[in-house]
C-alpha cells in the first residue's frame, strides 16, 4: 500500500487521514520539530482520537535534511499539509522529493500576510495597504503618513485570530503593537515583527477553493462574524453557510480565483478570508490548507455535499475527478452553522449545562465542548484556540438554524451561567424560600382545561389532574394540554445541568398547541429568574405569550 504523508493532521485537516484510507493509501502523519505548546499538543491528540483508526505518527528531526531522508524512504505518493504551520514545510518536502505541489518560491505569498498582499498588488488586483514593523514608532508613522485613523495590527504569520488587534485610534495601535511584541507566534517563537494594515469595514466571508494544475473551483462559502474584545482583539462569534448567492457573491468568487493566481497556487485547497464592502471584495488573508474549527467530514458533506480535504485529494491524485467537479454548479444541500463559544473571563467551571441546552436545539448536529465532571479551568477567549468549544448546526430549514444560532448567541451574551457554570448561580436561594406553589390558583387564573400536568416538589391531589415530582416525572406519558411547572426547593439540590434537564423534561410533556406555565414561585428559583424561564422556553421553541390582566407573575409559552 502506497503512503501519503500528512504534515500535522490537526483541526479540520485530520479528515485527510480517513480520506487517504478511503482511496486505498496508507496515511502517515509527520509532526513538526520542536516542543509543542500544551494547547497544540492537546489539539493533536484530540484530532488523532477523532480518526476512525489512529494513524502512524512520525516526528520530524530538527535537521530538515534528516527529515527529508526519512520521508524519502517512505516513498510517498504526495505530501499534504493540514495546518497553517505545516504549509511551508510540506511544500518544501514535496518539491525536494519531486512530487506534485506548489513551488517553494511561492511560500512567502502562501504564508506571510505582507507577502500575499504584495503579490496581489503586483498582479494588479485589490489589496490592503500595510507595512511590516518592528516597533511602535514605525506603526504610528505609517498610519499618520497614510491618514489611517483606524488600523489592524497582527503577526506576519498566524491563524485563528491569534494576535489580531482592531484599533480605533492611534493609542490603540500603540497598545496593540506593544502587547503583540510580548506574544509568541504559532511556532512558539517570540514575535519580533508585525504588520500594521489599513482597516477595511464590511461583511466578512470565508471562500474555500481548490486548485489542480492552476485551475480553480469553489468548494464552499461561509459568512462569518467576529466581535471586538475590550482589549482590542478580534474573536470568532459564528459562521454560517451561504447557500444562495446574493449581490456581490459572484464577484467575490471570481476575485478569490484571481487571488489564487496571484500567489501562484497550483495544487491543493485555499481557506481564504475576505471582506466585501461598497468597493467590492478584498482579501484579508489566504490560508493554504483546509479550514479550521475541527469540522468533521460528515458535517461538511451534509451541508455542502462534499468536504474540502477530499477535494484536496482530487487535486493531487485524480485530475479527472477534479475536472468533473470543476463543471458542477455550486449547490449546498442544507443550511449549516457553527457557534464558537466565547469565554468572557478566566474561570473555573464546575458544570457544563451547555450540553443540556444544545441538545434541545432542533438543528443540533454536534457538540464539541468539554463534558468533564471535574472542574475545568478556561482562559478568557482571545482567539480560536481559546474558544470554549463549538456547537455545529445543520437543518433543511434555514429559519430553524438561524433561530437556534440566535438563541445560543443571546444566552452566551446575557445568561452565560446557563452554558458554563462556576457553581455559584443558585446558591443564594437556600435561605430565601418564598412560599409553596398554589396549583389550584394557577389552574383557575390560567383557565386550564383538558389534560393537565402539575409538576411540583410534592404530589398534589385534584380530580382530572396528573401530578408528578422530579422523581416521578418519567411516569407521565405526555400529550398534556397544560403543563404547570411548580418545582421549588427540589431544585436547590441540583446543579445547573440537572435543573435545566428537569425543566426541559417537564416541558416535553406538553402536546402541540399546548401551554406551559411557569409561575413566579418557580422562576424565582431559576438562574436569571423570569428572564431565565423565558429563555428556557425559547430554547424549546415555545412561543412566549403576552401577559393578560389577572395573570401576572407567570411565564406562559405555547408549543407550536
Amino acid at each position: 500500500m502506497r503512503n501519503i504523508v500528512i504534515v500535522e493532521a490537526i483541526s479540520t485537516g485530520y479528515n485527510l487521514v480517513e480520506d487517504a484510507r478511503r482511496r486505498g493509501y496508507n496515511p502517515i502523519v509527520l509532526e513538526l520539530p520542536g516542543e509543542p505548546s500544551e494547547d497544540f499538543a492537546r489539539d493533536r491528540e484530540k484530532a488523532y482520537n477523532l480518526c476512525y483508526e489512529r494513524p502512524t505518527i512520525i516526528r520530524a528531526h530538527d535537521d530538515y535534511n534528516e527529515t527529508l531522508s526519512m520521508v524519502k524512504e517512505l516513498d510517498p505518493v504526495i505530501v499534504l499539509q493540514s495546518s497553517e504551520g505545516a504549509v511551508g514545510y510540506a511544500t518544501r518536502l514535496a518539491e525536494d522529493l519531486g512530487l506534485k505541489g506548489n513551488p517553494t518560491k511561492n511560500i512567502p505569498a502562501m504564508t506571510m500576510k505582507n507577502a500575499m498582499h504584495e503579490a496581489l498588488k503586483k498582479a494588479g488586483i485589490r489589496y490592503i495597504r500595510g507595512k511590516v514593523i518592528t516597533k511602535v514608532d514605525e506603526a504610528i508613522q505609517f498610519c499618520k503618513e497614510n491618514g489611517f485613523d483606524k488600523a489592524v495590527v497582527k503577526p506576519i504569520e498566524s491563524a485563528g485570530s491569534q494576535g489580531l488587534f482592531l484599533c480605533d485610534n492611534l493609542d490603540e495601535v500603540e497598545n496593540a503593537v506593544s502587547t503583540l511584541m510580548t506574544y509568541n507566534d504559532i511556532y512558539g517563537r517570540p514575535i519580533e515583527r508585525a504588520i500594521v494594515q489599513e482597516r477595511i469595514t464590511g461583511t466578512e466571508y470565508i471562500v474555500n477553493t481548490a486548485s489542480c494544475m492552476g485551475k480553480h473551483r469553489l468548494n464552499s462559502i461561509l459568512r462569518y462574524k467576529k466581535v471586538k474584545t475590550p482589549e482590542g482583539g478580534y474573536i470568532y462569534d459564528y459562521a454560517e453557510s451561504v447557500n444562495s448567492l446574493e449581490h456581490g457573491h459572484t464577484q467575490l468568487v471570481e476575485y478569490a480565483f484571481q487571488v489564487a493566481d496571484a500567489i501562484g497556487f497550483q495544487y491543493g485547497v485555499i481557506h481564504g478570508e475576505y471582506m466585501l464592502d461598497d468597493k467590492g471584495p478584498v482579501l484579508i488573508e489566504v490560508n493554504c490548507r483546509p479550514m479550521g474549527a475541527m469540522m468533521e467530514d460528515r458535517f461538511l458533506d451534509s451541508v455542502f455535499g462534499e468536504h474540502e480535504s477530499d477535494v484536496m485529494m482530487d487535486t493531487y491524485l485524480d485530475p479527472k475527478g477534479f475536472s468533473i467537479r470543476l463543471k458542477k454548479p455550486y449547490c449546498p444541500i442544507r443550511q449549516g452553522a457553527l457557534k464558537l463559544i466565547m469565554i468572557p473571563k478566566d474561570m473555573d467551571v464546575e458544570n457544563h449545562p451547555i450540553w443540556v441546552i444544545a441538545k434541545q436545539l432542533r438543528s443540533l448536529y454536534k457538540i464539541s465542548v468539554s463534558n468533564s465532571l471535574s472542574p475545568v479551568h478556561y482562559k478568557k477567549t482571545r482567539d480560536l484556540e481559546t474558544a470554549g468549544g463549538v456547537i455545529f448546526l445543520v437543518h433543511d430549514d434555514e429559519d430553524i438554524v438561524n433561530a437556534d444560532l440566535e438563541i445560543l448567541r443571546t444566552i452566551e451574551k446575557k445568561y452565560f451561567s446557563l452554558l458554563f457554570n462556576e457553581g455559584t448561580s443558585r446558591r443564594w436561594f437556600v435561605d430565601n424560600h418564598i412560599g409553596d406553589t398554589d396549583f389550584e390558583n394557577v389552574v383557575n387564573e390560567c383557565n386550564c382545561y383538558g389534560a393537565i400536568l402539575a409538576a411540583g416538589d410534592n404530589e398534589w391531589e385534584r380530580a382530572g389532574v396528573q401530578t408528578v415530582t422530579p422523581q416521578t416525572i418519567d411516569q407521565a406519558h405526555g400529550g398534556f394540554d397544560f403543563v404547570i411547572i411548580g418545582y421549588q426547593v427540589s431544585l436547590l439540590s441540583m446543579n445547573e445541568s440537572e435543573c435545566l434537564d428537569i425543566i426541559f423534561k417537564t416541558i416535553d410533556k406538553v402536546k402541540s398547541n399546548g401551554i406551559v406555565i411557569i409561575p413566579h414561585t418557580t422562576y424565582e428559583y431559576l438562574s436569571y429568574k423570569k428572564e431565565g424561564a423565558e429563555v428556557l422556553m425559547r430554547v424549546k421553541g415555545l412561543e412566549i405569550q403576552a401577559p393578560i390582566e389577572g395573570r401576572r407573575g407567570y411565564v406562559i409559552g405555547m408549543k407550536k
